[in-house]
């Protein structure tokens, strides 16, 4: 694939004057981003702390990991379908209809009486962030000159600082004091802010239409991929032969849909974008499926309140930053090659000694120190192959490597939080036992992440 260059005439593009990122020029555009990223992670880490809580109050445990996958596996068929849209129409179109998505998912959750009623909010939701987190990428590609990718990705990851400090112990505060519905609404007070925020840089980019042809069938293989994941978390609540078959179907069927949704190569971690893309997917997938049990762990064997139990996501939140600003900053430095295999060792060494710690029935300070671990490879790992993947594409392929590279990780995510449930489920739900084999099981991806980062150049 062709390198991407900004042409000086695309839709939204700013001349490169050689500033950087809080340039006169990039500014507006900057914040505005900053602000949509930030909504995403306060989202993302405020549920995973308060969701303990709202499935106890709801009745739900049995849908607890469903909550989390039926999001992210609505989100595939919205990146795949937003991705077609933006390399025809630009990324405006997915970006507006994605925060009116998101919006609606946070008033219907908000106000959810049962548990199965929160989950098909979240589902909306999962439709919405797939969309603007698809625009944003191709935002990204569109508006900044190549040389500054690395380090407008890195301010991504530097946007969930504020969220990771003070969203988990805000959320946990807030579902303590007023109630775990008001965390969805000052959600949808960051959506508004960051609205108004990108509202100049939603009036720039518009664009006629360009002649690349729907890709339905992709579009139908996110349906079947989605599908596939929201089977295999079922299967948790069935571990008999039938459940057994089920899941291991469902499996088979994740593998067969990814192939047209991702670079040809991915499954095996081909050289070049496939490698780039599986990377990412690997390293998520052991985060996600180890992260949303992490406060359940913390509240249920040690008692912690949600906002002392959402102390681990803070510090994790930090670490990540500090991972990412470190490449943003000095990405010349470091060989792609190395820093993807020390990242992905860091994630597996961590999850390992989680799941030893845990089994051996170590000190909650133990277990909180260990994860933020996980959150300085990922930090560390994100920002250098999301921007090697980027610069692969050419001008009408951006929005497929967009959603190539978010549909891997909410596959990723997904299929680990699914299986993560099954384990759950027959190591015996609460006991300890169960989180150390979630723990354990999670630090896999990542080992094999560590296997195939030589891929890297």
């Amino acid at each position: 694939m062709a390198s991407s260059t900004v042409r000086p005439d695309a839709p939204g593009a700013v001349p490169d004057e050689g500033g950087g990122v809080l340039s006169p020029a990039l500014r507006a555009t900057t914040i505005g981003v900053i602000a949509l990223v930030s909504l995403h992670a306060f989202e993302a880490l405020a549920l995973t702390t308060v969701m303990p809580t709202i499935a106890r109050e709801l009745h739900g445990e049995s849908l607890y990991a469903m909550a989390f996958t039926a999001t992210l596996a609505s989100g595939t068929v919205s990146i795949v379908w937003s991705g077609n849209l933006a390399d025809r129409r630009g990324p405006r179109p997915p970006l507006l209809l994605g925060l009116c998505l998101f919006a609606a998912g946070l008033v219907v959750a908000g106000l959810a009486p049962s548990m199965g009623l929160l989950v098909l909010a979240r589902v909306v939701q999962g439709l919405g962030a797939g969309m603007t987190s698809t625009a944003l990428y191709v935002l990204v590609t569109r508006v900044y000159p190549q040389r500054l990718h690395t380090a407008i990705l890195a301010g991504f990851s530097a946007a969930w600082v504020v969220p990771s400090i003070a969203g988990p112990f805000v959320a946990g505060l807030i579902t303590q004091t007023l109630g775990w519905r008001w965390v969805f609404g000052l959600a949808l007070v960051v959506l508004v802010v960051a609205a108004i925020l990108l509202g100049r840089i939603v009036a720039g980019l518009r664009q006629d239409l360009v002649d690349v042809p729907w890709r339905t069938r992709s579009i139908a293989a996110s349906v079947g991929l989605a599908a596939a994941v929201l089977g295999l978390n079922a299967a948790a609540d069935r571990l008999d032969p039938v459940g057994i078959a089920v899941a291991v179907l469902a499996l088979v069927v994740v593998a067969l849909t990814l192939l047209p949704l991702t670079p040809r190569g991915t499954l095996r971690a081909a050289r070049g974008l496939p490698t780039d893309v599986a990377l990412r997917a690997l390293a998520f997938a052991a985060f996600s499926g180890a992260e949303v049990y992490l406060p359940r762990l913390l509240t249920d064997r040690d008692g912690l309140s949600p906002a002392l139990a959402g102390v681990a996501l803070t510090i994790t939140g930090v670490t990540w930053f500090v991972g990412s600003w470190v490449q943003g900053r000095w990405d010349h430095r470091f060989e792609v090659g190395r820093t993807a295999a020390v990242s992905l060792g860091a994630i597996t060494l961590s999850l390992a000694g989680l799941a030893g710690a845990v089994a051996a029935g170590a000190p909650t300070w133990v277990v909180i120190a260990l994860f933020p671990l996980v959150g300085l490879g990922i930090g560390t790992l994100y920002p250098r192959v999301t921007a090697q993947a980027l610069a692969r594409a050419g001008e009408t392929e951006q929005g497929f490597v967009s959603s190539a590279l978010q549909i891997g990780d909410s596959a990723g995510a997904a299929t680990a939080i699914a299986v993560s449930a099954i384990l759950f489920a027959a190591a015996g739900s609460a006991a300890p036992t169960a989180y150390a084999v979630v723990f354990a099981v999670m630090a896999v991806p990542g080992l094999v992440g560590w296997l195939v980062a030589h891929r890297v150049r």
